[in-house]
């Protein structure tokens, strides 16, 4: 049986671990020397905005085993005619273990996040998608688009 709980401040250890197997497996990192920094950061930013509802997230949980995660980060950006509050729910962190993929874990995951975020007033929704979650974002009725830029400065 899997139970779903939104994340708190005492599984911060637990969303550390499955980001960073995200990243891993989605970019092909492996670099444990660069793993002890971003653990660090990585437990700042939990620590500091799971407490404010700035990132919230929901659990999947097998047997006392977390088997999944996802996560929501919220900010706000200039209201245009797409988004008139300017409110943006960005979705990030959804990742199952391999051991549990193709069994609704994700797409429960998804729901739970999804009406978290529009019980706290967000209706405007952000995501990059792997090739593999794109079927689930397309059911849940999100449109591909290919608009973000990035700089990167050192």
């Amino acid at each position: 049986m899997i139970t779903y709980r939104k994340a708190d401040i005492k599984d911060i250890e637990t969303l550390i671990d499955l980001r960073i197997d995200f990243m891993k497996e989605v970019m092909g990192i492996k670099d444990d020397q660069k793993d002890v920094e971003l653990r660090k950061l990585l437990f700042e930013y939990f620590s500091d905005l799971i407490p404010k509802d700035e990132f919230v997230a929901w659990l999947a949980i097998s047997e006392d085993k977390v088997i999944a995660t996802s996560g929501l980060s919220f900010y706000k950006r200039p209201p245009s005619y797409k988004n008139f509050e300017g409110k943006v729910a960005y979705i990030m962190n959804m990742y199952t273990l391999p051991a549990y993929r193709g069994k609704g874990v994700a797409k429960a995951l998804f729901s739970k996040i999804i009406e978290e975020a529009k019980a706290m007033g967000y209706h405007y929704f952000s995501l990059h998608a792997t090739e593999m979650g794109r079927p689930i974002y397309k059911k849940f009725g999100f449109n591909e688009s290919d608009d973000e830029m990035i700089l990167r400065v050192k």
